[in-house]
């Protein structure tokens, strides 16, 4: 029985993909796990959602959040990157990530109408979407049009949705009154032209 020979070009293309090799994670050392590989930070809801709500109500994180959802960032995606950043961490599982995403959504809504700043919920549907999508994909979209479906039910955030004490902190920021959008440094003062001196 003859063994199969494999092209040096296509084992070179596959290990310089960047991808992970299948069984990459098998060989890692067990002394040193990913944070996400043992006991999370947080476990119980309340203190997760305290946790993320002291991150983002810090001034150059909450700039940077409402300037990029002022840029046409979703709300859905900007909630979903800080959930999933915070379970690479180690500071959650992938369950209390999801129970965070609604109360992060209305989180990140107050901070944009605190600040005057317009924000869509979620993407437009792409007609042109490729049909075949992974389970984790449909699963995520569902949960989002779950989440929209909910938000576009009540007439803007909802009485509870977020703790008193986090809606107490929301109301202390104090955002600058004019644009967040706007250049911050004056422009520089143009030197007179030598045509506009007229000598």
């Amino acid at each position: 029985m003859e063994m199969e020979q494999y092209s040096q070009e296509g084992v070179d293309a596959i290990v310089n993909a960047g991808k992970p090799i299948p069984g990459q994670s098998l060989t890692n050392s067990p002394d040193e796990p990913y944070a996400w590989e043992g006991p999370t930070e947080f476990t119980k809801f309340k203190e997760a959602l305290d946790y993320v709500a002291a991150e983002l109500l810090q001034e150059d994180v909450y700039t940077a959040v409402v300037l990029a959802i002022g840029d046409g960032v979703p709300v859905t995606d900007m909630a979903t990157q800080i959930g999933y950043v915070g379970f690479k961490e180690g500071k959650w599982n992938p369950d209390l990530m999801m129970l965070l995403m609604e109360p992060l959504m209305y989180l990140l809504m107050s901070l944009c109408e605190k600040a005057g700043i317009q924000y869509r919920v979620d993407s437009e549907d792409n007609p042109d979407e490729e049909s075949d999508q992974s389970l984790l994909e449909q699963k995520a979209k569902n949960i989002a049009e779950m989440t929209k479906a909910k938000m576009e039910k009540a007439s803007g955030i909802p009485v509870g949705a977020i703790p008193k004490d986090i809606e107490a902190k929301l109301e202390q920021i104090e955002i600058p009154q004019e644009s967040l959008l706007a250049n911050a440094e004056p422009a520089p003062e143009q030197p007179e032209s030598l045509l506009e001196r007229g000598q």
